[in-house]
């Protein structure tokens, strides 16, 4: 390539792998010739007349942003341009004194900048590659383009696709990077903003749920939108919700119910969100969807308030008047009643955790996976005088080893490498004025928990790489499956730690122990009775009833939630209980208990009805072992060969979901990355 081509390969350093990838497919897919004498193609007028109605309505805005780009570009000597989604010149901007020129150029109204066609080009490339793009120059494929610079930015559908495209080019001008950079962010910003409307325009009698690492974006161009369903199921997400997550596909959230995205239940989030009104509230995004920070900020929309907002001028839209259909508002001192129902054990216990929380006494709250501790501690926080305040939860078992203390407790600009240019504050300081939940909390590795009981008792935060510390005004929670007082014996939880945290202990019952399953069942299946024969019949109740429920709640949930799609309407029969039809045959062990001994070995120690496997988190995997056969036979067995059994077993089960896999084992994902690094675990083994 010419000097000339470095020199806008400089301009745009960032497209240089997407213009090399298009001259690729000029030359081996297309079959182009650049040297090659080019005759323009132009479309027949119906064949502009089907693209413009194609877009309808929103025809009649990307017109007006093109007149809008027009005024606002720097310079003089440009076109703004609108084109369908294969590339098809639809709307035209120029000086009238140089139409004639761009004209000559091939650009003009019903001209198709397709890059089969035209090469590598700001219209036709932007398309294929489905991003914004400037081509400088010589870095156009076709040599009769040389003279020309164009910036191209695509319109996306509610699927990803490609709707339209606005383009600015120039013929014959050498701009610098500044105003190149200028123009791309002007056709990028009109483009979001079309792509927005069109996905409020779709998802107009949806629900939609605006969020933002800052709070200060929710309602400007750069936040995500989410829509909901009826059911509280996500029926459209935006390029900017992808942006915000770690979500490559938007297949991969489409159709979850929104508390698999937001750590939050579904009522309680509208309930959370409502209470906020206009004022974005603070959310955690679940582990298996967060990019950079698990914390976002977010408002919930009823379905219709876009259009009334457009129709106001911007102005804000009103908060929800109701919440997720089927879903209840209940807040402040109900919150822990809503959770509790009619387990007096349990509403003694919050009665002292709620007088005790008032009076600063750091709460640990015990019990085994899927009892709800992390419902329980926003419940507590919801019910409290700090309600209003903000509530922040930390899976300290999710937390890689080497960034925990960055996470909790802040950093300064450039405190090592990696760290956000502008700092970060932390999750501690994030929860002043609030509740914050150290969640398996014995999966914090010791240096972390050092620095901890160091902030605690001076009630000051000092970030890395400063030395100020900063007051703290928090309510502590913390929360375990694990027995902390053996981890201490261990020398794995710190003693002086452990009576820092442990002001009270707070044990949630398992599911078995409770005696309130009916009012469970109707809470998490909201409009369902358990005693109703027209919601299950009376087989699948007593099967709900006696079944041991070995995941607790969340397994609970999760069994009423897929009983429920099957029966679609009518009553829950026992062949919908599949889950635990399976496990019927031996309902006091949890199915990854059972598989834990291999085939062949019933006569040494097998799980049975009669002696059921003691195997739980609480014993030996957390600890190196996944044991639970009798002392005397230990020696005989490979214990190791049979944990690394179970791992893959339950990888191959979940399609090597880590984040799922270890949810079943009952072990923090971090544990199950050391152990499959340990066992050498890997698809390909």
């Amino acid at each position: 390539m010419s000097d000339l081509t470095l020199r806008g390969a400089a301009l745009s350093s960032l497209d240089g792998n997407t213009i090399s990838a298009s001259w690729d497919r000029c030359l081996n897919l297309h079959g182009l010739d650049q040297w090659s004498r080019r005759h323009e193609t132009v479309v027949r007028r119906e064949r502009v007349r089907d693209s413009i109605e194609h877009l309808g309505p929103l025809f009649t805005a990307c017109r007006a942003q093109v007149q809008h780009i027009f005024n606002n570009i720097v310079g003089s000597g440009h076109a703004v341009i609108l084109t369908d989604k294969s590339g098809t010149i639809i709307e035209f901007a120029v000086q009238s004194t140089l139409e004639n020129l761009f004209r000559k150029a091939g650009l003009r109204r019903g001209a198709d900048w397709s890059e089969s066609r035209e090469g590598t080009n700001g219209i036709g490339t932007a398309i294929t590659e489905k991003k914004s793009l400037t081509v400088y120059r010589d870095q156009h494929f076709h040599s009769d383009h040389a003279s020309l610079t164009c910036t191209g930015a695509p319109v996306f559908d509610i699927d990803g696709e490609v709707l339209a495209l606005f383009d600015v080019s120039s013929i014959g001008r050498k701009d610098d990077p500044d105003i190149l950079a200028h123009t791309r962010a002007l056709l990028e910003m009109s483009a979001r903003l079309i792509s927005r409307r069109h996905f409020q325009d779709h998802f107009s009698g949806h629900w939609v749920l605006r969020f933002h690492p800052d709070a200060e974006r929710v309602g400007l161009l750069e936040e995500g939108l989410v829509a909901l369903d009826q059911n509280g199921r996500i029926a459209g997400a935006d390029q900017q919700a992808l942006s915000h997550l770690s979500v490559q596909d938007r297949s991969d959230i489409i159709g979850r119910d929104i508390d698999e995205l937001i750590d939050m239940e579904r009522d309680r989030l509208a309930a959370h969100l409502s209470e906020a009104g206009r004022i974005p509230a603070q959310v955690a995004i679940r582990s298996g969807f967060k990019r950079d920070s698990s914390l976002v900020h977010a408002r919930l929309i009823e379905p219709g308030s876009a259009s009334r907002e457009r129709r106001t001028s911007g102005a804000g839209a009103s908060s929800p008047g109701s919440t997720l259909p089927r879903a209840k508002v209940m807040v402040g001192t109900d919150a822990l009643g809503r959770m509790l129902g009619d387990d007096r054990h349990l509403k003694d216990l919050a009665g002292k955790a709620r007088k005790l929380y008032e009076h600063d006494v750091p709460l640990l709250i015990t019990g085994e996976t899927g009892v709800g501790k992390d419902s329980f501690a926003r419940a507590l926080h919801e019910a409290s005088s700090r309600k209003d305040g903000p509530y922040i939860a930390v899976n300290c078992g999710a937390l890689p080893e080497n960034l925990i203390e960055g996470e909790l407790f802040g950093y300064k600009a450039g405190a090592f490498t990696g760290a956000q240019a502008s700092g970060f504050k932390g999750q501690l300081l994030a929860a002043n004025g609030g509740t914050l939940l150290l969640d398996e909390i014995g999966d914090m590795p010791l240096s972390a928990q050092t620095r901890l009981l160091q902030v605690l008792e001076r009630r000051q935060v000092t970030p890395l790489g400063s030395s100020k510390g900063i007051d703290l005004d928090i309510r502590l929670l913390a929360a375990t499956h694990q027995p902390l007082e053996e981890l201490c014996a261990e020398g794995r939880f710190r003693e002086d730690l452990y009576y820092r945290i442990c002001g009270f202990v707070l044990p949630l019952p398992p599911l078995r122990q409770r005696r309130d399953i009916g009012y469970l069942v109707g809470r998490l299946l909201p409009g369902s009775r358990l005693e109703d024969p027209a919601c299950f019949s009376p087989e699948a109740r007593t099967m709900i009833e006696a079944h041991n429920w070995p995941g607790n709640i969340r397994q609970l949930k999760h069994v009423l939630k897929t009983a429920s799609i099957l029966a679609d309407g009518a009553p829950v029969e026992p062949h919908h209980l599949g889950a635990i039809m399976e496990a019927a045959s031996s309902p006091s062990v949890p199915l990854w208990q059972r598989s834990a001994v291999p085939q062949g070995m019933a006569g040494l120690g097998t799980p049975t009805h009669e002696a059921p496997c003691q195997i739980g988190r609480h014993d030996s995997f957390d600890r190196g072992g996944l044991g639970g056969v009798s002392g005397g036979l230990k020696a005989g067995l490979d214990l190791k060969g049979r944990e690394k059994a179970l791992i893959r077993a339950a990888l191959v089960e979940t399609k090597w979901n880590v984040s799922r896999c270890a949810e079943q084992l009952g072990i923090s994902r971090n544990t199950l990355y050391r152990k499959m690094k340990t066992y050498g675990i890997g698809r390909s083994h």
